[in-house]
């Protein structure tokens, strides 16, 4: 009783002095997510007909959702790299809240596979008890556990470092776990999830050794770009810089750099496509400029305008990593859909004839249902646990 009664008086402590808006904004959150997800109940009870995937697309938004999720927990580890790795102390106030939003992430890419599969009991079957080894879902699949251990330890010990009186021992642990989860998402969880597409022989999209490459660059874009864009958020909502204008300059300047790597692959994925001349790649390069083309100009487009704003130190800035990093998450999302949606409609057989897949508003809705379950989750996490202690007011120099 004492330790329930501890914990109810912290709640109120945290929670003391905050607004009505706060309050109405989780709300808000709540409705959202009640509504979206209660939809993918119709899923469990009758499997996917009222979605638009078919026998002939059985991957749809859910699977390009899993594929951008992770990719944005991938990336987002890289703050605890910068802080323990490379000493950038500079990073540190930030450094919980890109724990929270890497496990966060994770967390959201299983809950994708399970409104894919439908019966979540099945998607448990693996690893727990079909363990075939040799198979990707399996090396995949177990890696999302092992990642949100290491995930799980990281934010444990960062926050009993962040209150104090944290042991030699706790530090070292906070700075391994934060040195090694980067390494761990890149090459153990996110390159075998391209890993999964690649090895598709039938796929003339996926069926290459660079799609896990291709995978692991945007996946430190689109990461490094969800945390820069609830930094410079948050900072706004609190009226108070987390970390300084040279910080957000240095920021910039890594962002270009993932950006640069992640328009080089993609750029030269589609060369390749063009010029081998396969009957596949002409029918995919025909789809993604007809129907697909919206999908492939955000994609393409929005890369290279994000390139260009952070190339110049004025896109360094807050407002400049706002646009550049918004354009992003929304260009590498329009990737993933391409990938998924477009390497499907190529026909295996001449017969089948056209294939069509449009994601239906049932199938949508349990989507924005747990986009607003995580929001509301990272709202109430970053109010409950200690955060960044000292920051800068805000300027005019950083509006």
């Amino acid at each position: 009783m004492k330790a329930i009664e501890t914990s109810v008086n912290y709640v109120k402590q945290c929670m003391h002095g905050t607004s009505k808006n706060y309050y109405r904004y989780c709300a808000a959150l709540l409705i959202i997510a009640v509504i979206g997800l209660s939809n993918s109940i119709s899923f469990l009870v009758h499997g996917h007909v009222s979605s638009g995937m078919s026998d002939f697309v059985p991957w749809g938004i859910y699977i390009s959702a899993l594929a951008f999720f992770i990719g944005c927990s991938a990336g987002a580890t890289m703050v605890g790299l910068l802080i323990h790795g490379f000493g950038r102390e500079d990073y540190h106030p930030i450094g919980t809240r890109a724990i929270i939003l890497a496990l966060l992430s994770i967390f959201a890419a299983t809950q994708c596979v399970m409104m894919d599969v439908g019966n979540p009991f099945r998607a448990m079957k693996i690893p727990f008890l079909l363990r075939n080894v040799t198979s990707m879902f399996f090396i995949s699949s177990s890696s999302y556990m092992g990642f949100m251990a290491i995930l799980m330890g990281e934010l444990v010990s960062t926050v009993m470092v962040t209150r104090g009186g944290a042991s030699d021992r706790v530090k070292k642990i906070a700075k391994v776990l934060g040195i090694i989860a980067v390494p761990y998402a890149l090459i153990v969880v996110h390159s075998f999830t391209g890993t999964i597409f690649g090895v598709v022989k039938a796929r003339e999209m996926w069926n290459t050794p660079l799609l896990p490459i291709h995978f692991v660059t945007s996946a430190l874009a689109s990461g490094f770009a969800l945390v820069i864009l609830v930094t410079v958020l948050t900072s706004w909502v609190r009226k108070k810089h987390l970390v300084s204008l040279e910080t957000y300059n240095n920021m910039g300047v890594l962002f270009c750099f993932f950006l640069i790597a992640t328009v080089f692959l993609d750029i030269f994925d589609y060369v390749i496509l063009i010029y081998s001349s396969t009957a596949e790649g002409i029918e995919t390069w025909h789809l993604l400029t007809t129907r697909y083309l919206i999908l492939f100009a955000m994609n393409i487009g929005g890369l290279i305008i994000a390139t260009i704003i952070t190339a110049f130190k004025k896109g360094r800035t807050p407002m400049g990593l706002f646009i550049a990093t918004t354009i992003t998450i929304l260009a590498i999302a329009a990737y993933r859909l391409n990938l998924l949606s477009v390497g499907q409609m190529i026909p295996l057989y001449p017969e089948i004839g056209e294939i069509q897949y449009i994601p239906t508003l049932p199938e949508v809705m349990p989507f924005f249902g747990l986009v607003a379950l995580l929001m509301l989750i990272y709202s109430i996490l970053t109010k409950l646990l200690p955060m960044e202690e000292n920051a800068h007011t805000t300027g005019s120099e950083g509006e």
